[in-house]
């Protein structure tokens, strides 16, 4: 026995390194840099700096003969505080990945001080021009004054698509802080290719058909379009008008202190009802000090007092960074004492934003199948407690492993998805028009590549859209957060959003939206709605959704016609799109006319003249929302800094104005009976 033992241990060990030769004769090196080869230029032969020019300094970027990892020489790559530069694997080296592979990049760091480098592939679609794709993995790594290696390995079909993202950068930033001023040395670079033993089949949203966004207006001079109260597009979406809530006991102490004392004062309680919120979420009900059932009764107890009714209220038990789940058993308890009591809650969204590791938390969760096998225990013990309850799972819907992944492993298991649509559009690097058109249209065009994912891994069933946070979400300079800039929410912000909204309720994108937040403070107004500290004040963002919900009727009408066209520069997609989105609706009654028309231009007004067929106006009014400061405060002063009257001239069968540059119209057409 000894020996047939021993013998099954040598053939073993023959068979393993049989394996390890076939893998290894499967690997292939497609880049690598020991920085040995000796160069005058900085950076390095193979390295190119990139970024905006201003933080092209060759000084910056140099080879090093001081304690290499090993060899002779290494990679130096300096940071100045409060900069934007960084450094990639020069073009003429590109990757060029492959179907069914894996790429892992290794190399060595360390830095002048203990931080955080931050390593990523950069991807493009073609080099000439430079067309951009999306990144395909990223990697944080925690540095000091001791080399030590990194890895970082991606998967085609899962990370990335070969036939979108067709040439791979490797990137470096010395510091994943703009603000910190540091040093990082990497010495011996090299990236592999191998064949993937298990290849995921994702479908590529961009090769998978979906229809493109259906802008309803046709490029032309001027904004010119006709309008019938007899043809009906389909039944507006009532839900595009939300605002998301937080938390029961939200950061600013509203509605509930952590005492569960309600703290809403009045005159906030009334603007919040003026707002006429369609739908609106709550998230980390769970997780209150005062308990998860009286945390639920609360939640209907301000929905009560506010006027949203239960049943269009979004409700997610989980912390609120991800780094402690929930067990199955909490949530059935909480479904089910919702039911005990009466209440009409049954949208019930699991985890938010549960791939919070990408950014260094998510704790509960550190791979997407952790969370997974999370959803399928927590959905299986809902719909025990509740039969009839919808189920949302949340997504990152530009991240194929957190995004097209899951969507794609619990096919048929969830009834919505809450994709959070943010847009981190560089606020003071692009264009007016850029953030507030081109952006939207790029999201939007990813909202529908989401809808097809959908529609194609659930045959059985047709999921809905959920955006239960959404916004622009730039951060500040600094390394401030996105509270912190002022451009999220003043008129860039509010024009974005003025975007978003024709669309999200004109269009049949997804099924409801609530907008990041709430409760602001004074000190950090980027997504400021109302403020505690200020009750008698209102933020910009306030009079959008006040004026848009007021503006949306029950029937949208077609709006044949044209408007002037902003075309986005080149290789940045094609995303081109009306300079004046118009959103046309008709009252339940039938007696009016609704219109909310944005002009995404800072500099040109658009001349506007809309034909009505089959009614005529025995009366027009409108109001405007706009503002000349690029870098004005959200908070207003005074509401008449930002809303007036809008004059509207109507002759019976045709109605005349001009849209004034980087502003909202709101219009109301009473119908001659």
């Amino acid at each position: 026995m000894k020996r047939i033992s021993l013998w099954l241990t040598a053939l073993a060990l023959i068979i393993f390194s049989l394996a390890s030769m076939a893998q290894d004769t499967s690997t292939k090196v497609v880049f690598s840099d020991d920085f040995e080869t000796s160069s005058p230029q900085s950076p390095p032969a193979n390295w190119a700096m990139w970024g905006a020019e201003e933080f092209k300094v060759p000084a910056n970027y140099t080879r090093d003969t001081a304690q290499p990892h090993a060899g002779q020489a290494c990679f130096r790559i300096h940071h100045p505080a409060n900069t934007r530069g960084y450094v990639v694997s020069s073009p003429s080296h590109a990757v060029q990945p492959r179907p069914r592979m894996i790429y892992t990049v290794s190399f060595w760091a360390r830095a002048e001080k203990p931080g955080k480098a931050a390593f990523r592939w950069t991807a493009y679609r073609s080099l000439t021009p430079f067309a951009d794709a999306p990144s395909a993995g990223a990697l944080t790594c925690p540095v000091d004054h001791n080399w030590q290696p990194f890895t970082c390995s991606i998967r085609e079909g899962l990370d990335f698509f070969a036939d979108q993202s067709r040439f791979l950068l490797l990137t470096f930033q010395a510091t994943a802080e703009s603000a910190e001023d540091q040093t990082l040395w990497i010495d011996d670079v090299r990236v592999s290719e191998q064949p993937d033993p298990a290849p995921v089949a994702l479908l590529n949203t961009e090769t998978l058909p979906h229809a493109a966004l259906e802008h309803r207006l046709r490029p032309g001079d001027r904004l010119e379009f006709t309008v019938s109260a007899t043809n009906r597009l389909r039944r507006a979406n009532p839900e595009a008008g939300g605002v998301s809530f937080h938390r029961v006991c939200g950061w600013t102490g509203q509605p509930y202190d952590k005492q569960g004392n309600y703290t809403l004062r009045p005159e906030l309680e009334s603007a919040i009802r003026d707002l006429h919120l369609p739908m609106t979420r709550f998230y980390a009900v769970g997780e209150e000090p005062f308990g998860m059932e009286s945390a639920t009764d609360k939640t209907a107890e301000v929905c009560r007092r506010v006027g949203v009714a239960q049943d269009r209220c979004v409700l997610e038990f989980e912390e609120q960074s991800a780094n402690k789940a929930l067990s199955p058993d909490l949530w059935a308890r909480g479904v089910t004492h919702a039911l005990r009591q009466g209440y009409r809650f049954h949208c019930w969204e699991i985890a938010n934003e549960p791939y919070a590791s990408l950014w260094g938390e998510g704790q509960a969760f550190p791979t997407e199948d952790a969370f997974i096998a999370h959803f399928q225990a927590v959905s299986g013990a809902i719909r025990q407690a509740d039969p009839q309850a919808q189920v949302g799972v949340d997504i990152h819907p530009e991240h194929l492993r957190w995004g097209n992944y899951l969507l794609k492993q619990l096919a048929g298991q969830y009834d919505f998805v809450a994709p959070h649509y943010y847009c981190n559009a560089d606020v003071h690097a692009l264009s007016f028009e850029e953030i507030t058109l081109s952006e939207n249209y790029r999201v939007l065009d990813r909202a529908l590549g989401v809808q097809a994912l959908l529609r194609a891994y659930n045959s059985a069933r047709q999921p809905y859209q959920y955006d239960t946070e959404w916004g622009l979400s730039y951060n500040a300079p600094g390394g401030k957060g996105a509270d912190y800039e002022d451009r999220n929410a003043n008129i860039i912000g509010t024009l974005h959003r003025a975007v978003r909204l024709i669309y999200y309720a004109r269009e049949d994108i997804l099924r409801g939206a609530s907008g990041w937040q709430m409760f602001s403070a004074p000190t950090d107004q980027g997504f400021g709605i109302l403020s505690q500290e200020a009750p008698e004040k209102r933020f910009m963002l306030y009079w959008l959704y006040y004026y848009f919900n007021r503006h949306v009727g029950e029937w949208v009408l077609r709006t044949d016609g044209t408007a002037p066209y902003y075309q986005p520069p080149p290789g940045t997609g094609d995303f081109a799109g009306p300079l004046t989105p118009v959103l046309a609706t008709l009252s339940r009654d039938g007696h009016e006319v609704f219109l909310v028309i944005a002009n995404g231009s800072w500099t040109r007004a658009v001349p506007c003249q809309m034909k009505l067929e089959s009614f005529q106006a025995s009366q027009a009014t409108g109001i405007i929302i706009t503002s000349d400061k690029l870098d004005g405060k959200p908070l207003l002063e005074d509401k008449r800094d930002f809303v007036s009257d809008f004059p509207v001239k109507t002759s019976g069968k045709e109605v005349n104005c001009t849209i004034p540059p980087h502003a909202v119209v709101f219009v109301t057409l009473r119908l001659s009976l």
